[in-house]
C-alpha cells in the first residue's frame, strides 16, 4: 500500500501520462514539497510503478505499472493541468538546422584557462557541474545548444588535460 504522497504524487503523473512533467506542476497539483515529491518518487519506484530518465536536463516519468485501487477507496478526479500550445508546424520547404554542441578537449594551464575556452566555443551562458561520484568528472551545459556533454579531467605535470 502507498502512502498518501506516493498516491497524490502516482496521480499526478499518471493525470499527465507520464512524460516530462515539470515540478512546479506536481507541486501544483500536490500541494506535496520538493521533498516530500522526491520521497514519493522513490517510493513508487521502489513499488514497480515508475521509473525515470533525463532528457536535456528534464525529468522523465515513465509508468511501468497499474495501480489497483481498493473498493472502498474512490478514485481520484483528474486534475486540469494548463497545457503548453502546440509547436507551429512547418510549412513545406522549410529548412530546419540541428547544431551539435562542440566538445572542447585538450590541455590547459588551470581550469580557468579551460572554462574560458569553453566559453569561447560554446558561448557564455554554461552551467558546470562537478560530478558527486567520480572525481574530475564535469558535466557542461550549454544554452546556446542546449545541450550537455561530460568531460574527464585530470591534473597532470603538463597542465589540466581534458577528455
Amino acid at each position: 500500500m502507498l502512502s498518501r504522497k506516493a498516491q497524490k504524487l502516482y496521480d499526478a503523473i499518471t493525470a499527465r501520462g507520464g512524460g516530462i512533467v515539470d515540478e512546479y506542476l506536481i507541486r501544483d497539483m500536490t500541494g506535496l514539497s520538493h521533498g516530500s515529491i522526491v520521497a514519493a518518487r522513490h517510493e513508487l519506484i521502489d513499488a514497480g510503478l515508475l521509473t525515470l530518465s533525463k532528457t536535456c536536463r528534464k525529468m522523465v516519468y515513465h509508468l511501468t505499472g497499474q495501480l489497483t485501487r481498493q473498493k472502498s477507496e474512490p478514485a481520484p478526479r483528474p486534475a486540469t493541468i494548463p497545457v503548453a500550445p502546440a509547436a507551429p508546424q512547418p510549412a513545406d520547404g522549410d529548412l530546419y538546422t540541428f547544431s551539435t554542441m562542440p566538445h572542447i578537449t585538450g590541455t590547459y594551464c588551470d581550469f580557468d584557462e579551460w572554462t574560458d575556452a569553453l566559453m569561447d566555443a560554446l558561448g557564455d551562458c554554461l552551467d558546470i557541474s562537478e560530478s558527486l561520484v567520480e572525481e574530475g568528472t564535469y558535466t557542461v551545459y550549454a544554452q546556446d545548444y542546449d545541450q550537455e556533454d561530460t568531460y574527464h579531467t585530470e591534473e597532470t605535470e603538463d597542465g589540466f588535460v581534458v577528455n
